[in-house]
């Protein structure tokens, strides 16, 4: 991969990141917070985003393929994302993805608890979720919508609020 493909995925990565921060912007009694990138440091996730009832270690994937793959993940973060959960009862880590394939007209996101996800996957014997399952609902996911803003599009995260113990 070229320097300028680097750079494009990380701009519509930080695109994504900042729907999902918009997003979370309109959820009441809702505070989160970006995981400040180390200069060589580990890194758990994107964001923590603490709600009256939980606390969630997020990580944000975009692209333009038509699956989720374990390789989009770094080893500290399927390390940080797979042991949060196991420190507080009220912890859940999520990852939300999004399929934004403009050619193909898609514009789809999901999010799945990890720890689920990776289950789904050692299951099948393999490292990645087509858009197929998300859709399907083959593994405990939601659906993610669209709601334009003043300040650009956002993605509505109230059902992740209201099922993120469920899912």
């Amino acid at each position: 991969m070229n320097y300028s493909d680097q750079r494009n995925r990380a701009e519509r990565g930080d695109e994504f990141e900042a729907e999902l921060k918009r997003g979370w912007g309109l959820i009441k009694n809702c505070w989160f917070m970006k995981i400040p990138d180390g200069k060589g440091a580990t890194r758990p996730a994107d964001q923590i985003i603490l709600l009256l009832e939980a606390n969630v270690l997020a990580e944000h994937k975009r692209t333009a393929g038509d699956r989720f793959q374990l390789s989009f993940l770094r080893p500290d973060q399927i390390s940080g994302l797979a042991s949060f959960e196991r420190v507080l009862n009220r912890n859940f880590s999520l990852v939300f993805i999004s399929f934004l394939n403009l050619g193909q007209q898609i514009d789809e996101a999901y999010a799945f608890r990890f720890n689920i996800g990776l289950g789904h996957m050692k299951e099948r014997g393999r490292r990645y979720i087509s858009i197929e399952e998300f859709r399907q609902n083959r593994l405990p996911c939601i659906r993610l919508t669209r709601i334009p803003g003043p300040d650009g599009d956002a993605w509505g995260l109230q059902e992740v609020v209201r099922c993120y113990r469920y899912i």
